[in-house]
This record gives structure tokens, C-alpha cells and sequence, in this order.
């Protein structure tokens, strides 16, 4: 019998409650795929880019153009200055970058901080290199970071701290409070932060404020973007990778052997759209109408909730529906209520966390008006048992 190195997965529930809804012909709020077409401009130009040959390896690195334009663009819109040739790596999706950057600087016994609820690949990378995640969980309903937490939970053997905003599961956004605070904490150590900023473009209420913004913090900072997200086209893979030099000459060696470079005629079509404001400006906009509809909907019910701030995730709180946990709930709702929503407990390492589940709200208007029905339907059903 082989020992598998990841014996737990948060697949596994996504998978079962995917089967049930798609068996009962459920609507699907569990499945964290957008369902916003990507721009058509952007198919037009991977055709362009194909015809003109543009099939074969791209630089492990990424090609040259890319890599400018969002030098480009950091300079512009957070006045920090990365390298191109140095310190940017265009990478196969934001997970990938992900887990170059943990196995390029991680060592076996590190400890490595985890903001909870956690993205499901944060944990799998830490522990597979052989470090020990710490966690601290932020604080509902408004999934606020406890600083002083997270400072009690720094030691000798803290390698990397693990932030991620436009947060998901949750969709908080940090500010620039939350940036000094943790400027604070790793300013002249050997901490190093992965600051994942995956869904960046997608801030509804406020402006977004990146990590590079803070010159002392970029320094000790591995940062994570996917272009693939912000332009709505998750399935082409396309992530960045931003570190300073002597982080990204390591990174890139592990990149190296993942994959040997991204999709070159992607890359290509993604070069000319990475300071397209309007094009990003459009998507964003479409996502908050999503958004804004849902909470519509759900406004007077049982269901507890504030607006995500960002991402495509909208969590809401069930304790005056049901006592149930977060599992067993989402569970009878695709069985019973013809409903698919994700549990929340799945993104902690104490499962017990229990009375929240998450929708993703990039769905057709018609498929978010019938999913809330489901979801007030249930409401009255299981109030009345």
C-alpha cells in the first residue's frame, strides 16, 4: 500500500457534494468556477498569436514583454519598481507560484504562520516540505487579523508568514493598517511573507492595497497575482510571481522543474491587457452586480452576512437556520434542498468551526435568484422541523 505524503484533502467534500448536485440537477453555489464569460479580445488574440507561431517553449521566466508591462504597472499603481528580468516569474497559475515559492525557501523543521480560513494549498505545500504550519484565525463575522495573535505565534524557528487579500475564502480585504502591523513584525528578521493578491482586481467597496506598497515589506515579500483571474479566464493558467532577486533566482530554479515555463501564446495575448484598466475595470463591475444581486436576495432572512469585499465568494452565516454543522448542513441542502454550498470548517485545521458556508456568486443571474430560493426555501423547511 503506498503512504500517501497528503493523507487529508479538502477535496473531498467539494467532490461528494459536487456529485450530489450534479446527480439531483442542484444548483451549484459549492464549485469555485466563474461562470462569467473572459473578454472575447482576449480569445481573438490567443488566435492572432497561435497563427503567428508562437507555440513553442516560452522563456522558463516568461517572455520578455509580460514580464515589462506589469513592471509597468506595479510602478504605476504602487510606485514599487520590480525588475523585470530579476525579480518577476510568470508561472503556471497562482497555485503553482504558490508552491515554488514555499519549496524554494521553505527547509524541513521551519515553522510557517497560516492566516485561517486558509486556502486549500497553503497547508498541503507547507507540510510536504517538511515545515509545520502555525495557525491564527481571523476574526468573524468581520475576519479581522489579531496582530498580537499572530506576534505571540513568532519564534526562532518562524520561516514565512502566509497573508492573502483580497482574502478567500472570505473575501476580506486588508488595509494599510493591517500591512503596517505586519511591517512591524517581520521589519529586520528573516521572516519572509507570501502575500497571495489572486483576486486583486476584484475589491468592490474600496481600493485595493497591495503589499508592494510598503518598500520595507516588499523587501522580505514573495508576491502572487494570476492574470488568468482578472481576466476571467481561470482555465488558462497564467500567474505571476514578484520577489526580489535573490527569493526569485530560487523560485525560478524550482519553477524550472515544475512545468518549464508557462503557455507561450497566452502569455503573448495577456502582455497587451495587463494595463487595460477599462477591461479590468468591466469584469470588476459585472462581479459587483453579481454580488450586490445576491445580497439583495438574501436581505431579510435568517442568513447572517456582510457583503465579500472581494473576490467571488460571499460567506454567510446559518446558526438561526439550522444547529447543525457546517458539513451536515451543506450536505442536506444539495440532497434535500436542491442547493450546493461549501463548508466553511473545510478551510480550518480545527474542524469544528462550524455554523458558515460560502457561495460563489459567479453564476447567471436566473442560477443566483433560483440558488436563494432553494436557500430560503430551507430556511422555512427546517425552521418548521
Amino acid at each position: 500500500m503506498l503512504r500517501s505524503k497528503l493523507p487529508e484533502s479538502n477535496k473531498a467534500i467539494l467532490a461528494e457534494i459536487k456529485k450530489i448536485a450534479e446527480d439531483n440537477g442542484a444548483i451549484d453555489f459549492a464549485s469555485a468556477l466563474p461562470c462569467v464569460d473572459m473578454p472575447a479580445e482576449l480569445s481573438t488574440l490567443v488566435e492572432k498569436y497561435i497563427r503567428d507561431g508562437k507555440n513553442q517553449y516560452a522563456p522558463v521566466e516568461g517572455i520578455p514583454e509580460l514580464r515589462k508591462n506589469i513592471s509597468d504597472y506595479f510602478e504605476t499603481y504602487y510606485n514599487h519598481k520590480y525588475n523585470p528580468d530579476t525579480e518577476i516569474t510568470i508561472t503556471a497559475g497562482g497555485t503553482e507560484a504558490v508552491w515554488a515559492a514555499i519549496t524554494a525557501i521553505i527547509h524541513e523543521d521551519d515553522e510557517v504562520i497560516v492566516i485561517e480560513p486558509s486556502y486549500e494549498n497553503y497547508i498541503p505545500a507547507v507540510r510536504i516540505n517538511g515545515a509545520t504550519p502555525i495557525f491564527v484565525s481571523l476574526r468573524e463575522p468581520d475576519y479581522k487579523i489579531d496582530w498580537n495573535e499572530v506576534i505571540r505565534m513568532v519564534n526562532q524557528r518562524t520561516r514565512m508568514i502566509i497573508v492573502n487579500t483580497p482574502h478567500s475564502p472570505s473575501g476580506k480585504v486588508y488595509c494599510e493598517d493591517d500591512f503596517k502591523n505586519l511591517q512591524k513584525i517581520v521589519a529586520g528578521n528573516k521572516i519572509i511573507v507570501l502575500c497571495d493578491e489572486t483576486f486583486s482586481s476584484l475589491t468592490y467597496d474600496q481600493t485595493f492595497v497591495s503589499i508592494s506598497k510598503f518598500p520595507v515589506l516588499a523587501k522580505q515579500t514573495v508576491l502572487i497575482c494570476s492574470l488568468s483571474t482578472a481576466l476571467n479566464a481561470t482555465g488558462w493558467k497564467t500567474g505571476v510571481c514578484l520577489a526580489p532577486a535573490d527569493y526569485t533566482k530560487e523560485i525560478r530554479k524550482i519553477h524550472n522543474y515544475i512545468c518549464n515555463g508557462s503557455n507561450a501564446a497566452i502569455q503573448y495575448a495577456m502582455a497587451g491587457n495587463v494595463n487595460n484598466s477599462e477591461l479590468f475595470s468591466k469584469i470588476r463591475t459585472e462581479y459587483k452586480r453579481k454580488r450586490d444581486l445576491l445580497a439583495s436576495l438574501l436581505k431579510g432572512s435568517k442568513y447572517k452576512f456582510k457583503p465579500s469585499q472581494g473576490t467571488w465568494f460571499q460567506t454567510i452565516d446559518y446558526s438561526e437556520v439550522s444547529s447543525e454543522n457546517d458539513r451536515d448542513f451543506a450536505l442536506r441542502l444539495v440532497k434535500d434542498f436542491g442547493v450546493a454550498v461549501f463548508p466553511m470548517s473545510t478551510y480550518y485545521h480545527d474542524k469544528s468551526k462550524a455554523n458558515v458556508v460560502r457561495l460563489c456568486f459567479s453564476r447567471p443571474d436566473d442560477v443566483i435568484k433560483k440558488g436563494v430560493e432553494c436557500l430560503l426555501n430551507a430556511q422555512e423547511k427546517i425552521n418548521k422541523n
